[in-house]
């Protein structure tokens, strides 16, 4: 079946899809806003498949066209789904989230089982949890709290097993053997998008696009695979760059090592 999995900028949910599937497959940065498509990820074992959409960040004002296109794919995302996973982050002060299901589900009247997820648990008192735990089960219409670490991976199996007792039962979507529906060359752009925001912080903005332009698979070599980086303005380009071209260089050098453990 299939899971929607929702949540602010910035709460861990690429994180928490990535430790789910067991390998890495979303975005993961420290900024907020990195997943700009569904990320669909699957993680099949012989009696079960889950499928995940890892949706955008809920944003609360939308600012241009990337945003509303964004929310709609949450609204869409929660159609589909057979239950829904709702992020919050355990370190931060609890907030409602009904407003987040409302703009995510629409309607009210199709009843999805919720769990919500607080994360990163790790930074907070074991007192505090429990304070919280009690906060949002009073205070928030779900189904369930669980308390996690996807940073860690605490907690995680937990969630797993609330998701099974949710999917209904019928054939597998999916071969057993793929982790997503999108092909490798996607997964390459989304390496090479995450090398920049670790790469440049503040000076590239969400300003860039990365498009694979070549993907060749070569059977006695490593594939040959060639990348290019849209960027809104020439001084960005520069930047890119950097002084004898040494930053695009340090970009490549760092894509293709995580590119070689993807495609093993």
């Amino acid at each position: 079946g299939y899971v929607a999995v929702l949540g602010k900028p910035n709460v861990g949910k690429s994180t928490l899809i990535n430790q789910i599937v067991g390998q890495k497959l979303s975005i993961v940065t420290d900024k907020p806003q990195t997943t700009r498509h569904r990320i669909l990820g699957i993680c099949s074992e012989p009696e079960y498949q889950i499928i995940l959409y890892d949706t955008p960040g809920v944003i609360k004002k939308e600012m241009h066209k990337l945003d509303s296109m964004m929310m709609k794919n949450v609204q869409s995302a929660i159609g589909n789904a057979d239950c829904v996973i709702v992020v919050a982050d355990a370190s931060k002060l609890p907030e409602k989230i009904d407003d987040m299901l409302e703009a995510g589900v629409g309607n009210k009247d199709t009843k999805v089982p919720v769990v919500l997820v607080l994360n990163k648990k790790d930074m907070i008192k074991p007192g505090e949890i429990a304070k919280k735990l009690e906060w949002y089960q009073k205070f928030t219409d779900v189904d369930d709290v669980i308390p996690i670490s996807a940073k860690f991976g605490h907690g995680v199996v937990d969630i797993k097993e609330w998701i099974l007792s949710k999917l209904p039962l019928g054939p597998a979507y999916y071969p057993k053997d793929i982790a997503s529906e999108h092909p490798e060359r996607f997964f390459v752009g989304e390496i090479v998008r995450e090398k920049i925001f670790l790469q440049y912080r503040q000076e590239i903005p969400y300003a860039c696009q990365v498009n694979v332009t070549s993907y060749k698979s070569r059977p006695s070599a490593k594939d040959f695979i060639q990348v290019e980086i849209l960027v809104e303005r020439e001084s960005q380009r520069s930047i890119i760059l950097g002084k004898d071209g040494k930053a695009i260089k340090t970009l490549a050098t760092a894509s293709r090592l995580d590119i070689e453990d993807f495609l093993q």
